[in-house]
């Protein structure tokens, strides 16, 4: 019993002898997506005591001050923003110090795979896979299997002006490597802080057909090791397409859209169907992938495609010999007006022209997209601002979903409201004009009644 009081204090003290520290960060490792908002709240149960954050690096964000706590809030996550984030405290005689660290990563929804020439069995082909806006390069892996087997874990990086990068690996297949019914994956990792992404895109080798498969594999916070996979497959070899049901929505793991389509041209496949998944981007992230030949290794026009239903509608492949020939997509994206000012209203549009329905989805904006007053209609999606600020300059980035996937970007530029000053230039200009004209007349009165004295004297 005599040991209680004893451990009881050494518990309030520590072993150091001052008290514990009774400082709280929250979160203490936040990992936040680029682009997106982070708030970091540090809190001391002392009514008395003071708190605030610390350091250069806080004048990045703002910070909101109270009795017993203090919110660092950063609208915009960029790669300058990441590091440790410094909160003090006192209580009476007491100090407290406590840090956060916050991560910030950049990945993208889809690969993008280049194929030189068709995968045909025997021959030889080149393969590149790429992904842009990656961040951070260290814990990334960019790496081509066949089936298996490895066949080369090495990538090349190019640095943006936004500390991001573009990442591409290239590998080189020969004729005894391209056989009957082989897989060849791209698979992108992304290990940072408790979290690991995944984009993984695949080729198979086909005589017959060419087929394109995308997979979206996700690993959740609480257990790194746990995944869920979703897959859609591309494909005219069947006799009929097939639509493949989109699961629940409240499931974002597997919540991916899949529609089957033919390729627009016997030498152009189009990218897979983008997943739907809820803006907050702390739950699991789906890959997809894109897919293009070169037109110089193009097969023979002798293709025969099937017949493939569409929304109610079938459209039947083309006979042998004929070719087929489907309109492209155009997409744009604009500003209205073309620049921002701060206060003042102003939208962004990003619109694609197609012959059939389409949509787009907002790719990369300088803050969250839950700040925006998003309105998708038809082909198009808008963003509105009731007021600009200056931390909504930057990029803006959408992309057309579908076989004419495509992405379009934007810079948007704020600037401050200069009509305000009008009013009293434009009044000080007319009144010196009003006393240039009134000093004129006085002087012309002044002349002639001077003359007309002059002359009678």
């Amino acid at each position: 019993m005599e040991l209680a009081p004893l451990l009881f204090i050494s518990l309030l003290w520590g072993c150091s002898g001052r008290p514990t520290n009774k400082l709280v960060v929250v979160p203490k490792e936040p990992v936040v997506q680029y682009g997106d908002e982070v708030q970091l709240n540090c809190s001391l149960p002392c009514p008395d005591g003071t708190v605030q954050w610390k350091g250069l690096d806080t004048n990045l964000g703002s910070i909101d001050t109270f009795l017993t706590h203090s919110i660092l809030k950063i609208s915009s996550v960029k790669v300058a923003t990441e590091g440790i984030k410094i909160c003090q405290g006192t209580c009476g005689d007491n100090s407290y110090q406590n840090t956060a660290i916050l991560k910030v990563y950049s990945l993208p929804e889809m690969l993008q795979l280049n194929v030189d020439q068709a995968l045909i069995p025997g021959q030889p082909s080149t393969l590149h896979c790429s992904a842009l806006h990656v961040y951070p390069i260290i814990g990334l892996q960019l790496t081509w299997y066949r089936e298996d087997k490895l066949l080369i874990d090495q990538f090349e990086e190019t640095e943006t002006d936004e500390g991001l990068f573009d990442v591409v690996t290239t590998v080189q297949l020969s004729g005894e490597d391209v056989t009957e019914g082989v897989v060849f994956r791209c698979e992108l990792t992304l290990r940072i802080g408790s979290k690991t992404f995944t984009r993984v895109a695949s080729i198979p080798v086909s005589s017959r057909a060419v087929t394109e498969q995308s997979t979206a594999i996700t690993t959740s916070t609480e257990s790194p090791h746990t995944t869920a996979t979703t897959m859609v497959t591309h494909s005219i070899t069947e006799p009929a397409a097939t639509t493949v049901p989109s699961p629940e929505p409240h499931e974002p793991s597997t919540a991916l859209n899949a529609v089957s389509q033919r390729p627009e041209t016997p030498t152009e496949w189009a990218a897979a169907s983008k997943p739907t998944l809820p803006e907050h981007h702390q739950d699991p992230a789906v890959g997809t992938a894109s897919l293009h030949l070169d037109s110089t290794a193009a097969p023979s026009t002798d293709t025969v495609s099937p017949a493939v239903t569409q929304g109610g509608t079938t459209v039947h492949g083309s006979s042998p010999g004929s070719h087929v020939t489907t309109p492209t997509c155009s997409l744009q994206i604009w500003s209205l007006p073309p620049n921002g000012t701060r206060g003042r209203a102003l939208r962004i549009e990003c619109q694609a022209q197609c012959t059939q329905n389409a949509s787009v989805r907002w790719l990369h904006t300088p803050v969250a997209l839950s700040q925006y007053r998003e309105v998708a209609v038809g082909s198009g999606s808008t963003l509105w601002l009731d007021r600009v600020e200056p931390h909504h300059q930057g990029h803006y980035q959408c992309i057309l979903l579908g076989r004419h996937a495509q992405a379009v970007s934007m810079q948007l530029v704020v600037s401050d409201d200069i009509s305000s000053s009008i009013p009293p230039i434009a009044m000080g200009t007319t009144f010196s004009l009003l006393g240039l004209i009134v000093t004129g007349i006085v002087s012309r009165r002044l002349w002639k009644r001077f003359k007309s004295h002059y002359d009678l004297s």
